[in-house]
């Protein structure tokens, strides 16, 4: 017997190893492995798939006024059981969102969230539940994903939950985009490692980083998790092209009006929503400027597109090292698609440059031991070892980070990292104080792959890195995308970036530090002022002095500019704690912006209550955590390490009871 127990050992370790082949075991066993939070299901007959006890079902109302979106999200939370229950969802939105509004609506009754410093709103939360009161409760989990609870909904009842967000769509060039995040790739979670000699703790506000049940292929609801989105765009001029690379979708124009809404009425939620469109080439230069005043404030969003820059600038030779993720959750279609585009980079490079590549799972290896010029040879085999390459194993980011960003730097060559990843980890913070530190002279350049990516490290990290994010959702985007990033690397840059007000103009903007600009970028202020200026004055470099005069048109009213202006602030505030600011001057200034313009953050939240009781105190509540769809793209369970050893460990566990009975019945 000790002899078997000891195979049966070895072989759960071996196969436990993060890389090892993954298993895919029946629907119920695998729903309830990964909901952690002990999740009610239900299935009518022996023959029906098992249900969630709570479905879900979303719709999407979108007003896009030109370059801002003001987005109304219903979460509809339908209990199929005989007892009353509570839902928990923890659910992506974009990495920009101000959240600025909530209701809860029970039958005819609207209930207005009203906004509260966190820990506060959480026990009027819980207060509410045990009172039996039902009542709806909105947190911020991440900066990306948030929580709805929903407690005491009536048995064969409906709860829905209304939040109100605005959005800054960015262009890219002639090119603007909306995103609505409709599920999300299992995030692996690295172990906790103590920093090194000199080296600060980066401090996390929440300790919690669960974000939740993933529904895996074979357990998605027959009856839930679809969605509806209708969408009005008013481009404020002619829209050259309009399309969703994610969806089949219907649209319907009246000049510069364009309804859209999906082919199907309703969808799975398995993969963002994206739509793209594209406005005719327009003057080099031009502004915009959006006004909103609150309290007697005046904000103003500037969207600033300099000039043409001179197109014949000598070209710098560059340094150019390649990051490709090879982790589990990039497995299938979308490590195709990162190895197409690192392809197509290197097939990019001119004989003056010097380049590596670098691979990483749960460990890391580079092609070459340093950089490498990018001969015809070397770039020959190196799209050799890409097109070798397979996904599989754990997601550690931060050790191939942290060497790529060590190889020593030559000040004749323009150092640019460019990162090929969908950001499945849960470490953000780790990740973009290491790129904050270690930057130094590089451009750091991030391509998210896949149907449902972490959108907001993939931002924050070319923010930080002074670059930018392209986003690759399918094969046919690829060639698209990666020449749109290298028209950027290499097309004039304007660097040391510095904004100039007329005097007798005191303003409050953000960011302070202006970034980087790029071919076809614009400059976006969230701006506070006194008064608004007549003109201002850019000032920078391309590598030689550069300045620019800009002339301010009449102000456009816009709800919305005191929102993003506010939700910029806290950003900035929020980015302090990794440099080391007092998290208590950090949390107090936070609480000061969000409470004043009704904003979710880190700190604060949403709390709806309805004053009449649904439930006697002494009735039992039935909880359950409802999961969000396994993104159409992942192959499940690649991410979630550890399913088929714990399957194997209940293997050996039975097997030795079935031994010791009979040894104990011998």
């Amino acid at each position: 017997m000790l002899r078997l127990l000891g195979c049966l050992i070895l072989l759960v370790g071996l196969l436990g190893r993060p890389g090892a082949a993954q298993a895919q075991p029946a629907h119920i066993n695998n729903w309830l492995n990964d909901a952690q939070s002990g999740a009610l299901l239900l299935r009518a007959s022996e023959r029906e798939d098992w249900q969630p006890a709570l479905l879900l079902e979303t719709r999407f109302d979108v007003q896009v006024s030109g370059p801002v979106a003001r987005v109304r999200l219903e979460q509809r939370f339908r209990n199929t059981l005989d007892r009353f229950a509570e839902g928990v969802y923890a659910f992506p939105l974009a990495e920009r969102a101000g959240v600025h509004g909530m209701q809860m609506v029970i039958g005819e009754r609207r209930i207005v969230g009203r906004i509260e410093e966190k820990a506060q709103a959480r026990r009027i939360y819980e207060q509410a539940r045990a009172q039996g009161q039902a009542t709806a409760l909105v947190e911020q989990r991440r900066p990306n994903i948030f929580n709805t609870s929903v407690a005491n909904i009536e048995p064969g009842k409906d709860i829905v939950v209304h939040l109100e967000y605005t959005e800054l769509l960015v262009p890219d060039g002639t090119r603007l985009s909306l995103r609505l995040p409709l599920t999300m790739t299992p995030r692996y979670r690295p172990p906790v490692q103590e920093p090194r000699e000199g080296q600060a703790m980066v401090t996390q506000v929440e300790t919690d980083s669960l974000e939740g049940p993933i529904l895996p292929a074979g357990m998605q609801p027959a009856r839930s998790h679809r969605t509806r989105v209708n969408l009005d765009l008013d481009a404020g001029q002619p829209v050259a092209s309009l399309s969703s690379p994610s969806h089949e979708i219907r649209m319907r124009s009246d000049g510069n009006r364009h309804r859209v809404t999906l082919e199907t009425e309703a969808v799975p939620m398995d993969r963002d929503f994206v739509l793209d469109w594209r406005l005719p080439a327009g003057p080099s230069s031009r502004v915009n400027v959006f006004a909103e005043r609150v309290d007697g404030d005046l904000h103003a969003l500037l969207m600033l597109m300099p000039g043409d820059l001179p197109a014949h600038t000598e070209r710098m030779p560059r340094e150019v090292i390649m990051v490709i993720d090879t982790s589990g959750s990039m497995g299938g279609e979308r490590i195709r698609q990162a190895r197409e585009s690192l392809i197509y980079a290197l097939g990019r490079l001119q004989p003056e440059d010097r380049f590596n590549v670098l691979e990483f799972n749960h460990q890391h290896s580079m092609l070459f031991r340093d950089l490498q010029p990018a001969s015809a040879s070397h770039i020959a085999q190196a799209q050799a070892w890409v097109r070798r390459l397979e996904a599989d194993g754990g997601t550690e980011m931060l050790p191939v980070l942290r060497d790529a960003l060590a190889f020593p730097s030559d000040p004749a060559f323009l150092r640019q990292v460019i990162f090929i990843t969908d950001g499945s980890v849960s470490n953000e913070a780790e990740i973009l104080s290491l790129i904050e530190r270690r930057r130094h002279r590089a451009r750091v350049f991030t391509v998210g792959i896949g149907a449902a990516p972490n959108s907001y490290l993939l931002k924050k990290a070319a923010e930080l890195g002074r670059g930018t994010y392209n986003f690759i959702a399918h094969a046919h985007e690829v060639e698209t995308q990666m020449a749109s990033l290298f028209e950027k690397l290499e097309r004039p840059v304007l660097t040391d970036l510095r904004l100039e007000l007329p005097a007798g103009i005191e303003a409050e903007y953000w960011p302070r530090e202006l970034p980087d600009l790029y071919a076809g970028q614009p400059l976006l202020l969230a701006m506070k002022l006194n008064r608004m200026p007549a003109h201002l004055t850019l000032h920078g470099r391309q590598p030689q002095p550069w300045q620019q005069q800009v002339v301010l048109p009449a102000e456009q009213h816009h709800a919305g500019a005191a929102v993003l202006w506010a939700r910029q602030k806290i950003e900035v505030l929020m980015d302090q704690l990794s440099q080391g600011q007092d998290a208590g001057q950090v949390r107090q200034q936070v609480l000061d912006v969000a409470l004043k313009h009704r904003l979710m953050s880190a700190y604060t939240s949403f709390v709806a209550v309805d004053e009449r009781p649904v439930r006697d105190a002494e009735q039992p509540l039935d909880s359950e955590a409802v999961g969000n769809l396994n993104p159409v793209d992942h192959q499940y369970p690649k991410t979630s390490l550890g399913l088929l050893q714990k399957w194997l460990l209940a293997v050996l566990l039975a097997v030795v009871g079935v031994l010791l009975m009979r040894r104990k019945m011998a």
